[in-house]
Formats: structure tokens, C-alpha cells, sequence
């Protein structure tokens, strides 16, 4: 039994994989693979004139004439209606036509005039399967390999049938038995693989998969499902090892390449996925989901002319395609085109997968262009339709209180505490809410209440202490509370941030130069963080390096603030 022959008969075998998750597919059977292959031999014992017909059918089928073949294959039939054969040559070249029913027909009685006929069987099994007739496809299977085992074939179309059908115990116990007739083919132990592998039984599949390819080193195909078991469990180096191996097979292969390119984005090695994702679309047969892919990696690279560059194109080509749409707009989002990026989100309607997260990011541009009211719409519709979804009160929240309304802002947080009494990000925001229009008593009294409940969050920790600094008052207890914060997250820029600036408000400027610079270094593009150090630069009497950080804290952010301090520098 070879394996090119194996795949040719095949019901192109139940089980198939896609990127994360094994699933089974079912196909419609090639009837004319298997009876077909070669020019139809004579009949024997045949009639003058049905042997007159079939020799002309034999001719025209020669010069490719179907339909006329059809027709004089019908008059030796019907000159000689006793002859199974000529009914399933029939019937053979009726499925090619199409014509299923006329062809099961035939074959049906066919076995009644020549029961032990497996052509027959094989012919009506296929149709039976189309058909969905699945059991009587299983029964036709059954029958010929209890009359001509010899048959490989179809031990496999009739493992394939259990297995659509889930009987996986069936199936393997069939496969086993064809192991066991033909023990030096591989064929049977992919297969086995491939059923375990749907089981997820990962051990025993990468056994069987190994067993084949020690019967055949350049199976492709068990080679291939190695690599995804290696991928199944958690093994990426050894799948790109397999992937690697395939494409030395394979220079040019999609599935490789997909699976590699994949693999690489997976442990961040975004810059090798990048190379194989162009070798992949140089081929000129990437389907369309690698273009995206491609974009994409470039967008994680910052590259954002190259991504907007692939997905501009396709937007054009593929108008319909949300996921085209939502990432080009992301993309015009992050090159600061917010005009075009709040547009193509504003395309993407309510029944995409695609459609909250660019309500969102429209909400969000908005925000940033100052149109708050357009902003808080947006957020409220969300609301009503995802009302669980807590982030959207705190957006909402947010807009409201950029908008100057602190009033709604701080409403919004309550009504969604009272349905959602223990949330903890809703309780921070709050506390922020508070401190940002100023009320630090119920701030400082709110973040308490989250230290009741978890005493080692740093970002709380830090909170508390920092708007002590800011207020001047209980320096202590803000220093304990730094302290603490910096040593539960010693590399937090913002915290660094807090110990430096309690060490200015103490006047001790040589101790907050250390901490900011150290938070500095995590966070270089943080205004706030730039104004201290040009603070603490200034009363070191460093006024050029105080110049530079209030200039650096500028670029980033307009502060009428640091622009007063950079303008007093100038003075003697």
C-alpha cells in the first residue's frame, strides 16, 4: 500500500488543524479517484451489441467526449441490463457528471446481480458517505474487507467514517488491524496519530507520529503533526526545529511557514517572524490573513508607515474586512493621524467582533481632541448595551470630569459602586477622582479604605504618600509609605518619582537628585518626573540642566506651569 496511492482514495481523511485548536473536518469523497485511473478494460461475456456500444464509449471516452460517452455506456447497459460491471462503469461516470442518485442506483443493482462485486461496494460506500448515509456507508466498508481484505484502502475509509462519527475506539481498532496487515506501511500510524491527537492525547500521538517516520523519514504530514503536538504542548523550540526541517523539504511550503512565522511572534522574536512572513507573501500564494500579520508585526516594531503602508492597500481592496479596517485604524492612531483613525473606527458596525474595542478607541481619540461630548455619547451607548463591563464607568467618569463636569464624574463611579459595591479599580478611580478636583480628605480616606483590604498594593502605597508630599503635611507617614511601595516595586519609575520628591520636600536635594534620576532612567518621557528634576536641578544651582528638563517636560506636555519656571530661569 503506498502512500500516494493512500491519499489519492481517501475521504481526504477526517481530521484537520488550525492555528491554536485541533478540529475535524469532514470532506466530500472524489468518486472518480479510484475508478478512473485507467482506461475502462472490455467486458467479457457481454452481449454483440452491448460489447458494439461499450467499444464506442470506450473511443469517445479516450477523446475526452463525456457526455457522449455517457450516452453509448447507457445503450450497453441497456443491451445488456444482467451485467453489474457495466452498471458501475456506469455509475463510475455518472458521479463524475454529478449524478449521484442515478449512479447509487446502479450500484445497488449491481450487488444484486453480483453480490461479491467491491467495486460496487466501494462506489455505493463513497456515495453513502456524501449522502450522509453514513452507516450504510459503514456497512458497504465492513462488507468488502470481510470479503477481500486485501483491500488497504478501505480499512482507511472506513476509520475515517468511525472517526467523523466520533467512534474513535472503532476507528483506532480498524487502523491497528490495517498496522497489522500492512506493518512496514506508515500510513496507519500517522493516522493513529492523528486520532489522539484529536483525543488530546498527546503521548500516545507523538509516539505513533514517531513510529511512522521511522518507517518513512520525509513523511511530510507526520512530520508536520509532530510540530503541532510539540506546539500542543508547550514545546516552541522543538516545533521550530520540525518547522525548520520542513521547509529544508520544502523551501516554499505556506503551512510551514505560517506555523514558524507564528511560533516566533509567540516568543518575541518579532523580527525572524518578519522575515518568514515576507518570504510567505513573495510566494504569491499567502492568503490574506499574512498581509494582516505582517502589518501587524510591523505595528508591534513601531514600524507604522510599513504596517498603514500593507493595510491602506487592503482596506481599499477589502472595504468590508473590519479586522483590515480596526488595525489600519490603529495604525493611523499611533503615526497621530487621529482624523482618519476616528473615521475608519467609526465605519465598523455593532454586529463586528470588532466593534466594541473601536467604540472604545473612538471614545478615546475624541478625548484626546478635546470633543468630550461626542466622547461621553459614545460611552453612555456602551454602558447600556455592556452594562458589566466596569472600565466604561471609569471612561465615562473620565470624560466627564475632563469635560468640567466633576459633579456627573464623581456620580457615575458612585452609581456604579452601588451595583458593583467591591470593585477595586472603581474604588481607586474614585479616591483619584477626588484628588484630581481636590478634595484630598475623601481621596486619602478612600485609598485607605483599599489598604483595609490589600495592605501591600504598592500603586496605593504610593498614592497616599505622594499627595502627603504634595500637601506638605505628615512627611513621615508618606516616607514609610514610599518606602514600603518601593520595596514591594523597586524599579517603578513613579515611585522612585515619589521618594525623590518627599527627599525635596524635606530639602534634602542631593537624595532627590539620586531618586530622580533613577526614575528617570525608568520612565525618560514622563513630564511630571522631567519637572522635578528640573526643580531639584535648580536649587542645586544647575540652571542649565534645569533648563534642559523644564524644556524636555514641555515637548512632552504644555504645562503653563514649567513654562512660568523655564521663563523665571531667564531672569539674574
Amino acid at each position: 500500500m503506498r502512500k500516494t496511492a493512500v491519499a489519492a482514495v481517501l475521504l481526504a481523511v477526517f481530521i484537520s488543524y488550525s492555528a491554536c485548536a485541533p478540529k475535524v473536518v469532514k470532506e466530500e469523497p472524489t468518486f472518480s479517484m479510484t475508478f478512473t485511473k485507467k482506461a475502462a478494460p472490455v467486458p467479457t461475456r457481454c452481449s454483440a451489441a452491448a460489447y458494439y456500444y461499450f467499444s464506442i464509449y470506450s473511443l469517445l471516452r479516450h477523446q475526452n467526449k463525456p457526455l457522449a460517452s455517457i450516452e453509448y455506456l447507457r445503450k450497453a447497459v441497456d443491451a445488456d441490463p444482467e451485467s453489474a460491471y457495466l452498471k458501475v462503469e456506469l455509475a463510475s461516470l455518472l458521479l463524475k457528471a454529478g449524478k449521484v442518485e442515478e449512479a447509487r442506483h446502479l450500484c445497488e443493482d449491481a450487488l444484486l446481480l453480483d453480490p461479491g462485486n467491491t467495486t460496487a461496494r466501494l462506489v455505493l460506500g463513497g456515495i453513502y458517505s456524501a449522502t450522509d448515509k453514513v452507516d450504510e456507508a459503514i456497512k458497504q466498508y465492513e462488507a468488502i474487507i470481510a470479503n477481500n481484505p486485501e483491500n488497504s484502502d478501505v480499512f482507511l475509509f472506513l476509520a475515517s467514517l468511525y472517526a467523523n462519527q466520533l467512534k474513535y475506539e472503532k476507528a483506532i481498532e480498524v487502523l491497528k488491524r490495517l498496522r497489522e496487515k500492512e506493518p512496514d506501511e506508515a500510513v496507519p500510524l500517522y493516522y493513529l496519530g492523528k486520532i489522539y491527537t484529536e483525543l488530546k492525547l498527546y503521548k500516545k500521538a507523538e509516539h505513533y507520529y514517531r513510529e511512522a517516520l521511522k518507517k518513512d523519514a520525509h513523511f511530510y504530514d507526520a512530520l508536520f503533526e509532530l510540530g503541532l503536538i510539540y506546539e500542543f504542548t508547550d514545546r516552541k523550540k522543538e516545533a521550530i526545529d520540525i518547522y525548520q526541517r520542513l521547509l529544508k523539504q520544502k523551501p516554499d511550503d505556506l503551512k510551514a511557514m505560517e506555523r514558524l512565522g507564528q511560533l516566533y511572534i509567540a516568543i518575541g522574536k518579532t523580527d525572524l517572524a518578519l522575515k518568514v512572513f515576507s518570504r510567505l507573501k513573495k510566494t504569491g500564494r499567502a492568503p490574506l490573513g499574512i498581509d494582516v500579520k505582517l502589518a501587524l508585526i510591523y505595528f508591534q516594531l513601531g514600524k507604522y508607515n510599513e504596517a498603514t503602508g500593507i493595510l491602506e492597500p487592503l482596506h481599499k481592496q477589502h472595504p468590508a474586512q473590519d479586522r483590515i479596517t480596526f488595525y489600519l485604524a490603529s495604525s493611523l492612531e499611533a503615526q497621530g493621524e487621529l482624523s482618519r483613525a476616528l473615521k475608519l473606527f467609526s465605519l465598523i458596525q455593532p454586529q463586528s467582533d470588532f466593534y466594541y474595542d473601536a467604540q472604545i478607541h473612538a471614545a478615546y481619540l475624541l478625548e484626546k481632541q478635546g470633543l468630550y461630548q461626542r466622547g461621553i455619547e459614545i460611552v453612555e451607548s456602551l454602558v447600556k448595551e455592556y452594562p458589566d463591563k466596569t472600565s466604561l464607568y471609569r471612561m465615562l467618569s473620565s470624560l466627564y470630569e475632563k469635560s468640567g463636569n466633576g459633579t456627573k464624574a464623581v456620580a457615575v463611579l458612585k452609581k456604579a459602586l452601588v451595583k458593583f459595591p467591591d470593585d477595586y479599580q472603581l474604588i481607586f478611580a474614585l479616591g483619584a477622582l477626588y484628588h484630581t478636583l481636590g478634595d484630598e480628605q475623601r481621596s486619602i480616606a478612600t485609598m485607605r479604605e483599599l489598604l483595609k483590604e490589600n495592605p501591600d498594593d504598592a500603586t496605593v502605597l504610593n498614592f497616599i504618600g505622594y499627595t502627603y508630599v504634595e500637601l506638605g503635611v505628615q512627611l513621615d507617614d508618606a516616607e514609610k509609605l514610599i518606602r514600603k511601595a518601593l520595596s514591594l516595586k523597586p524599579d517603578s519609575g513613579f515611585i522612585l518619582d515619589s521618594m525623590g520628591w518627599l527627599f525635596y520636600a524635606k530639602g534634602d536635594y542631593k537624595q532627590a537628585l539620586d531618586y530622580l534620576l533613577r526614575a528617570v532612567k525608568q520612565i525618560p518621557d514622563d513630564p511630571v518626573i522631567l519637572e522635578h528634576l528640573g526643580d531639584v536641578y535648580q536649587k542645586l544651582g544647575e540652571k542649565e540642566r534645569a533648563r534642559e528638563m523644564y524644556q524636555r517636560s514641555l515637548k512632552i506636555k504644555k504645562e503653563k506651569r514649567v513654562a512660568a519656571k523655564l521663563e523665571a530661569l531667564k531672569k539674574p
